[in-house]
């Protein structure tokens, strides 16, 4: 009856993974972000269902007669080659959420031996049997190295953690502060499923915490997906909005927003087609996060509306005008030779006094960006 318990949750939990992975698939262009988060949950089905089924093998639930023991190691083998992976995969969401690249070139050695060295020491196992062991009659024992290996995933799981959690105390954003932290705590899984193991493998504590914690990232993933325009993967005007109300009212420093607007942006569409203005935006939308990310405290990016975009400063004067350059130049970077068209870039700028509304700030700011556009035209 316990095995067939055990059993029953493990197929719950894959349920409802499967159900995220289908959600999850649905989208025909998907975000790094949900690429990462999509490589998580096949990773973690795939340990739930080598668990199952190793339940049911080893109980003797489904007889194999002889090469019973034989499955089942098998099938445990692939439980931990592929809770190995998925404590990796979420290492590379974690690091994509705070927009770094986990595989970057010059670490991708560094990363490919950390995941390969417990891999290695699970297929070991079947010549050493210092992970775990099976015995004829299928009882299931776990060995010294099995202990090295969650500690082993603690303690990089942990690392990434704790960057997260360095990253969203310069968060602005309460959404993706939230998201952040949500994200950080993967590594109490771990942890949870490691002391529980001291007292035997009868309650399936990992694939209920690793299920819960699944929910929670597709919940703040699918919260942070409402906020964001669609095609250039910054916050939308509807999000900014709420996120000027809030701001206006919980700052430390000077708040100035900045209204940003694609110079002879019809020109291009009209010129080069709408795609070529697509991608125009998608440039731009690049070129404030490569500005905004230099910044400790980061700066709030939204599309407002067509070809004008939206930055959010809590700084000094001299902040303003560091990120404007900052701007500026990311801009010029994607001005290549291959390209039809030029990326030209009108920035006007107001700061926040006491009293002001944030629909009077961003009325001032676009006071100031159509002087600096009548300056450009007015130019010989």
């Amino acid at each position: 009856m316990e095995s067939i318990l055990y059993a029953e949750v493990y197929l719950i939990c894959m349920i409802i993974v499967g159900l995220l992975l289908f959600w999850t698939s649905r989208a025909r262009l998907l975000s790094t972000s949900e690429r990462w988060l999509r490589a998580v949950l096949i990773t973690f089905l795939a340990n739930f269902t080598a668990n199952f089924f190793f339940t049911l093998f080893n109980r003797r639930l489904i007889d194999a007669g002889n090469t019973s023991t034989a499955v089942s190691y098998a099938l445990k083998t692939l439980y931990f080659i592929t809770l190995d992976i998925g404590v990796f995969a979420w290492c590379g969401y974690a690091e994509n959420e705070q927009h770094k690249n986990l595989f970057k070139r010059g670490r991708r050695w560094l990363c490919t031996a950390l995941l390969a060295a417990p891999i290695a020491a699970v297929l070991i196992n079947l010549w050493t049997g210092h992970t775990f062991t099976i015995s004829a009659e299928g009882a299931y024992k776990r060995a010294w190295a099995y202990h090295a290996q969650m500690i082993y995933l603690l303690i990089c799981a942990a690392a990434c953690s704790w960057r997260l959690l360095k990253q969203a105390r310069h968060e602005s954003d309460p959404i993706r502060y939230n998201r952040l932290r949500t994200l950080a705590t993967f590594p109490a899984c771990i942890l949870a499923a490691w002391i529980l193991s001291f007292f035997g493998e009868a309650v399936p504590v990992i694939c209920v915490c690793i299920t819960i914690e699944l929910l929670c990232f597709y919940v703040a993933a699918a919260n942070q997906q409402i906020s964001v325009d669609k095609l250039t993967q910054v916050n939308n005007r509807q999000h900014m909005l709420s996120y000027m109300s809030y701001k206006i009212n919980n700052h430390e420093e000077v708040v100035y927003l900045m209204m940003i607007d694609v110079d002879d942006f019809k020109i291009i569409n009209d010129s080069c087609g709408h795609l070529a203005g697509d991608e125009a935006l998608i440039c731009v939308a690049k070129a404030l996060k490569q500005a905004c990310a230099h910044f400790k405290k980061r700066p709030f990016i939204a599309r407002y509306g067509g070809d004008e975009f939206v930055v959010v400063l809590e700084g000094t004067q001299d902040d303003l005008a560091a990120l404007t350059q900052r701007i500026r130049d990311a801009a010029k970077a994607f001005n290549t030779p291959d390209k039809p068209y030029t990326i030209g870039l009108s920035i006007g700028s107001a700061a926040y006094t006491q009293g002001m509304t944030a629909q009077e700030l961003i009325a001032a700011a676009d006071a100031e960006l159509y002087k600096v556009k009548r300056a450009h035209h007015n130019r010989p």
